[in-house]
């Protein structure tokens, strides 16, 4: 019994191959510049129903529905949100320990550091 060996010619004949490969250098591509996010990935959080409804209150789902359209500092997220940016770090810290985001610390100039808030995941 022989094996058949796959070429590069048969990923360009092979939509399916193509395809895959297309994938595959867009993720190798995106490691390669160290993105945040890689295309083509899913993250799954799971959590018990109550437990989730207990941990995300209306005021941390809106910082979640708030941080998922990118990049936002704690400042701009309490901004947004009409709160006191104190509240909003306790809350993001919350949603950074459930997996929900991710919080970076960057140079502020001129003023220290600043947390960045930046979603874990595309869809909520």
């Amino acid at each position: 019994m022989t094996k058949q060996k796959i070429t590069l010619a048969d990923f360009a004949k092979s939509p399916v191959l193509k395809a895959h490969a297309a994938k595959s250098k867009a993720v190798a591509r995106a490691l390669d510049e160290q993105a945040e996010a890689l295309p083509y990935s899913k993250v799954f959080t799971s959590f018990e129903f109550e437990d989730f409804l207990t941990q995300l209150t209306p005021k941390r789902f809106e910082l979640l529905r708030l941080a998922s359209k990118g990049r936002h500092s704690i400042a701009d997220l309490a901004t947004a949100s009409h709160r006191n940016p104190s509240a909003v770090s306790r809350d993001v810290s919350k949603l950074s320990e459930l997996g929900l985001v991710k919080v970076e610390s960057v140079s502020n100039e001129g003023h220290g550091r600043k947390k960045i808030v930046m979603p874990v995941a595309s869809t909520i």
